[in-house]
This record gives structure tokens, C-alpha cells and sequence, in this order.
């Protein structure tokens, strides 16, 4: 089994986590473009090289994984911030009917994002007017889409129009018009499932809400499918940088016919009704679709299931990650919606019963693991027993990246015939730790600490402070691993050996680790 990938970028969740996976899989091979060809950040991917690397390499694959926004816009950051034409999109869209020229049985798995509007002012990853009006153009996008419902108040119709009044008309005119171009790309996305040059399609919704444009292209893209008759080949939900390992996880179920049973057990009452911050819907719908997107299907009971997914969900509502430190953060109100303790005990009685791997999915809070769980979670000895975890950036991009490993690992009962591909899979899992966990939640917070020796120091464009940055974290990192791990994981020694930041950023790292012998 052979798999061509082109990611969503050049970031490890989209670069890297897929090749992880395959790693993990028996005798399956999964290709990618040379990392020079992918760009980075603001800058785009080399699509035409990209194209030809594509052409020169899928006639011998089995099953193509394309992101259509890296093989038009040039990634997911230029999905949002391009000047390209439909014209120009038509053009590199015409490319998908030559691959079933070159190769007529490649199963081609594609996903192209319906475009987000942040809601916060900042042009790290926006156009460059984000910096003063990102709030102002997303709350005109909530408004615009509730009181189109009609079901907008007085004052809110009041508000639409003197938040108009404050965005320059030319910001405004290039925003709505790139959504078209944005549009045009999911729509025609969508015919080339009906003529089946794309197998699957998977429309991810990238840092949405309830209300807005990206619910408003939903409705379009719904209604379009439908005309279509393409429901059973196109699943449109929240997420964006897990869909690779997502649709990774889709291919090599369905190469070896298996349909993992998966059992979603929760720490909080209100957990699956919540709808988790840049989200849409509730957390247990999205999670199904998740798993539907895997290739599974939700298991009914701990009997018949293959792995249990446990959900580590908000008691009420989504936090972020970095506010569980704050002086003024509640605990006891906190915690008296969820029981993090049940949910640890119930997965290891789960382990014991059924002889089944289980995953952790955190999702508590948003970027960046809960501190207290995951201090539980050494208490009880979970990582022991543990098969995958997450808890990073938003809930589905955690569900759907811890989900991809746990598939893998219910296939193969937890690699226990394999000591090669277990190893593997611990380094994985210790990955997630140590980047979700220490780095993301932890590391964050004790960061901040920096900015009163370095007042100049910008954590979302480290700059000539990358290089210091990179030290720092490490040294942090290995201080926190011998502080929360006692510097062992599965009775080896952790060595974390090497550490960078892909976009520049404190929060997002990549890293190298090592298992050794103790």
C-alpha cells in the first residue's frame, strides 16, 4: 500500500503526525513533497513544483491524501490571504482529472477548508489589516449571518451597521471578495466528487462559530451536496490541522477492511451538549463525525468496541489552556462539572476488563492539555497503560489527531507482538506529552514570565530571540519532564535532543526524542 500526501502545510500536526502513522503501519508507504517545496507560513508552497512532484509519483500509489487549499492557495495561512483569481483556482482544480489519466484506481481523499474569520485582531496569520479590524470584520460576519436568519435584535441590527461604518470599505471589499474566490474552490470541489476524480471529500471548518460566514458557505456547500446526491462522499465539520491523520487513518482501514467500534466515554454530564469554543456544534456530534471520517463507528458499549475513546470534556464551557494558572481561575467551580478522576479510573477498569486499548482525548480546555488531569494521570499511573493522547489548539484538531493513533493501535492490540512498532508508538504518545501537556499548557504559562527580562520579546514573532527562545524551552522542557515524569517514560530515560519552532512562535514547536535504557 503505497499513499501519496501533500499536507495542509509544512507544520509538524501536518507535515510530520501522518508520516508518524504510517511508520506505525505494516508495509504501508506514505510519500510526501520534499519540505522545500512546501513554503512556510506566510510565504506559499512551490505549486507548480508540487504539482509535477504529484504527477512524477502517484502512478503507483493506491491512495492519493490532497489538501486542496495547499495545492491552489499555497497553504492554510494563503488560503486566507491570497490574491488568486477563479480563473487561476480553475486551472490547478482541471489538474485532479489528470490523475485518474496517470492512474485510474488511485482512491484520491481530499479536504479543502472552508475559509475562518478570526475573531481577535492580529495579522500573524491574516491579512495585514487584521492587526486593527480582525474583530471588527468578524463581528460584522456574526451579525450579518444571525440577523439574515432573522433572528437578529434590535440592537444588534443597530450594531451591524455602525460596525460597517468603522471597517474602510477597501478591507472589507478584499475580505468578501476572496470568501468568493474561497467559495467557488468548495463548490467546485464538490463536482469533482460528483464526477468522481475525488473518491471522498472532507470539508473542514477552520476556527468557526455558530453564526458567520463559515456557516453561511456550510449552508451553500449543504444545500449543494444535496443537489449533488454526494452525502456519502463529502462530511463537512469543525477542524483543519488533523485531517491528514484523519483521512491517513480512513485509508488504511479501508485498505485492510477494518472498521474500528469505537466507545466515547466522558468526564463531565454536559460534556457531549457543549459546544467547545471555535466550534459550531456540540463536541459529541463532532466527534462522531471524527470517527465516521476514520473510517469507524460508534460503538454502542464497552463489550463490542475496539478502543475507547475517553473524552476529557469541559464541565460547562471552553476555557483556555493558559487561564487554568491565573489567580482568579475557579477550581471547585470547575471541577463540580466534571470528574476527571472517574474518567482515569474508568479507562484502566476498561483496560483491565476488556484487554482493549484506550486513547485520551483532552479537550477541557483549548491549546494546551488540563494541568490537574494530566497530574491525576501520573498519580494513577495512566501513561502506563495509555495508548494515544491529545490536547492541543481546538477540540477536534485533539480529536481527530489522538483518534488517528488510537485506530492504529486497536488494529495492531497495542503493537504488544512488535516491540520495534511499540517503541515507536510510545515515542509518539510521549511526543503528544511533552507538546500538549509541558510545552503548550505548563511551558506557556512559565514563559510569560519572560517578557519582564525581555520586554521586547514578541512570543508570536520570536525573531532575533529565536535562537535564545530555543535554549530556553528546551532547558524548560527537560526541567519539566524530570519534574512531572521523573525524567522516565514506560521505565526509560527521556532524552529530548533537539527543538525548534516551525513558525517562529513560542507555543508551536517541533522536537526529537530519544527512549533510552535506563
Amino acid at each position: 500500500m503505497k499513499v501519496l500526501y501533500v499536507p495542509l502545510d509544512e507544520r509538524p500536526c501536518n507535515y510530520r503526525y501522518p508520516q508518524f502513522l504510517s511508520e506505525l503501519a505494516e508495509g504501508v508507504e506514505l510519500i510526501a513533497p520534499p519540505r522545500e517545496y512546501m513554503g512556510r507560513m506566510k510565504k506559499p508552497s512551490n505549486i507548480d513544483e508540487i504539482w509535477r512532484w504529484i504527477f512524477e509519483n502517484i502512478r503507483d500509489c493506491s491512495y492519493a491524501i490532497l489538501s486542496v487549499d495547499a495545492l491552489i492557495y499555497g497553504n492554510i495561512v494563503n488560503s486566507r490571504i491570497h490574491y488568486k483569481t477563479i480563473e487561476e483556482c480553475s486551472k490547478y482544480l482541471e489538474y485532479f482529472g489528470k490523475l485518474k489519466q496517470i492512474n485510474r484506481n488511485v482512491e484520491i481523499h481530499a479536504f479543502n477548508l472552508v475559509a475562518r474569520v478570526a475573531a481577535y485582531d492580529s495579522d500573524a496569520e491574516d491579512p495585514f489589516y487584521w492587526k486593527d479590524y480582525g474583530y471588527k470584520i468578524w463581528r460584522y460576519c456574526y451579525l450579518t449571518d444571525k440577523i439574515g436568519r432573522g433572528e437578529g435584535t434590535k440592537e444588534e441590527i443597530g450594531e451591524l451597521d455602525a460596525v460597517k461604518e468603522e471597517i474602510p470599505q477597501e478591507y472589507l471589499r478584499d475580505f468578501l471578495d476572496r470568501r468568493k474566490v474561497n467559495l467557488f474552490v468548495n463548490q467546485k470541489c464538490l463536482e469533482l466528487v460528483k464526477e468522481g476524480l475525488i473518491d471522498f471529500l472532507v470539508i473542514p471548518k477552520d476556527d468557526c462559530a455558530e453564526y458567520g460566514f463559515a456557516a453561511m458557505d456550510q449552508h451553500l456547500i449543504s444545500r449543494r451536496i444535496k443537489e449533488l446526491r454526494i452525502m456519502d462522499r463529502v462530511m463537512v465539520y469543525p477542524g483543519a490541522d488533523e485531517v491528514g491523520s484523519v483521512l491517513f487513518a480512513r485509508v488504511f482501514n479501508k485498505h485492510k477492511g477494518y472498521v474500528p467500534r469505537v466507545y466515547i466515554r466522558y468526564s463531565s454530564t454536559l460534556g457531549p451538549t457543549i459546544i467547545p469554543k471555535y466550534e459550531d456544534r456540540p463536541l459529541n456530534e463532532s466527534i462522531k463525525h471524527q470517527i465516521i471520517s476514520a473510517g469507524g463507528i460508534v460503538a454502542g458499549s464497552a463489550e463490542e468496541s475496539d478502543l475507547l475513546l475517553a473524552v476529557h470534556s469541559p464541565g460547562t464551557r471552553t476555557l483556555e489552556a493558559i487561564e487554568q494558572y491565573s489567580e482568579s481561575f475557579r477550581f471547585s467551580s470547575y471541577s463540580n462539572y466534571s470528574n476527571a478522576e472517574e474518567l482515569i479510573k474508568y479507562a484502566i477498569y476498561y483496560s483491565e476488563k476488556y484487554g482493549k486499548p484506550f486513547a485520551v482525548a483532552d479537550v477541557a480546555f483549548c491549546n494546551g492539555a488540563d494541568d490537574h488531569f494530566m497530574m491525576m494521570a501520573v498519580k494513577n499511573k495512566l501513561f502506563d497503560r495509555l495508548c494515544a493522547y491529545a490536547g492541543w489548539n481546538t477540540s477536534q484538531n485533539t480529536i481527530g489527531s489522538v483518534l488517528a493513533h488510537g485506530v492504529l493501535c486497536s488494529y495492531y492490540k497495542g503493537f504488544a507482538d512488535d516491540p520495534e512498532k511499540y517503541d515507536a508508538s510510545m515515542r509518539l504518545l510521549l511526543r503528544a506529552i511533552i507538546t500538549d501537556w509541558l510545552m503548550q499548557s505548563k511551558g506557556t504559562f512559565r514563559l510569560t514570565k519572560l517578557k519582564d527580562n525581555y520586554p521586547d520579546l514578541n512570543p508570536y514573532s520570536l525573531g532575533e530571540y529565536s535562537a535564545l527562545a530555543a535554549k530556553k524551552v528546551k532547558d524548560l522542557l527537560i526541567e519539566l519532564i524530570q519534574e512531572e515524569l521523573g525524567g522516565k517514560f514506560n521505565g526509560r530515560r527521556i532524552e529530548l535532543t533537539e527543538l525548534s519552532f516551525p513558525w517562529d512562535r513560542f507555543f508551536e514547536i517541533d522536537l526529537e526524542l530519544k527512549l533510552e535504557k535506563c
